[in-house]
């Protein structure tokens, strides 16, 4: 029994003829009466019965049917996994990122992986930039995405672009009603920072003052922003929308803010689909400044 033979008895079934099927899949109907013909030869049964140029599906071939569909389905996953290797593509992919990307352009750029990698197994993990290194380390993961803050965090890494930072506050924050901040204006109010452990301390990326509220990821910072929690200091990707949306309000400033890099680190040389990735993160990058 070979692929080929179940094929031509789909076909033939799917079309209630040879000659319709002929016509329809663009093989041969002598090819396909003889493929069938092998089919029935092969299992010991009939699978169609014939009576003129009517066929009908004999008990057996109706109730083989549905299997033969699987086998099908299964000689295709087959064939696709053994083209994926020769042409490079992972079958399984793991990815670490944080959350300094808006999650509707992740959300999107997996739909977009999967399309386009059908056959690929993908894992993401969200963790905070300053554990990258170690999940690359006992290859728990083959690539991660990050907007590294703090010198020294996975010297490994390699920059992909610069990322814009915004000091950010609610439209109804007394910094909102200022013409201009300065260090002294900030320190007066929370700032909604992020915060990692390092060392086995807790660390906050408080920029000017003790008062703070740390948290570990952006969105939750971004959030907290918007409910009028406290100012901070926020990735542009992340907060385009509010501020488009007048959810937020950018402070007007004459400090001076280094742009910070998103990087990634790789376990490996990348493959096809961790390649394709990056692109797609990249040229996202490229187009959110």
């Amino acid at each position: 029994m070979r692929a080929e033979q179940v094929q031509a008895f789909v076909e033939v079934t799917e079309h209630g003829s040879f000659a319709a099927a002929a016509r329809q899949s663009g093989i041969k109907r002598g090819t396909l009466s003889a493929a069938v013909h092998a089919l029935e030869d092969s299992l010991g049964v009939a699978l169609f019965e014939r009576s003129g140029n009517s066929l009908t599906l004999t008990a057996v071939g109706e109730s083989v049917l549905p299997d033969c569909y699987r086998l099908l389905t299964s000689a295709s996953r087959i064939k696709k996994h053994c083209h994926q290797h020769l042409q490079g593509v992972e079958n399984q992919l793991c990815i670490a990122r944080d959350d300094a990307l808006p999650e509707r352009f992740w959300h999107q750029v997996m739909h977009d992986l999967k399309q386009q990698f059908p056959l690929t197994a993908v894992s993401v993990y969200l963790v905070p930039p300053q554990e990258h290194s170690q999940f690359i380390l006992r290859q728990t993961v083959d690539i991660a995405f990050g907007l590294y803050t703090t010198k020294g965090v996975a010297p490994h890494a390699a920059n992909l672009a610069p990322v814009s930072m915004r000091l950010v506050a609610s439209p109804q924050h007394p910094l909102s009603r200022l013409p201009s901040v300065n260090r002294d204006d900030l320190a007066q109010y929370t700032q909604v920072c992020l915060t990692h452990i390092q060392d086995d301390k807790l660390v906050s990326e408080a920029l000017f003052s003790a008062n703070y509220l740390g948290f570990t990821m952006f969105e939750v910072i971004r959030d907290a922003v918007i409910n009028g929690t406290g100012w901070a200091l926020l990735p542009h990707p992340l907060v385009k929308e509010a501020l488009e949306s007048d959810q937020l309000c950018s402070l007007n400033h004459d400090l001076a803010l280094e742009s910070h890099y998103y990087r990634y680190v790789e376990s490996e040389n990348l493959g096809v689909v961790a390649t394709a990735l990056l692109n797609k993160v990249a040229r996202f990058l490229g187009n959110a400044q």
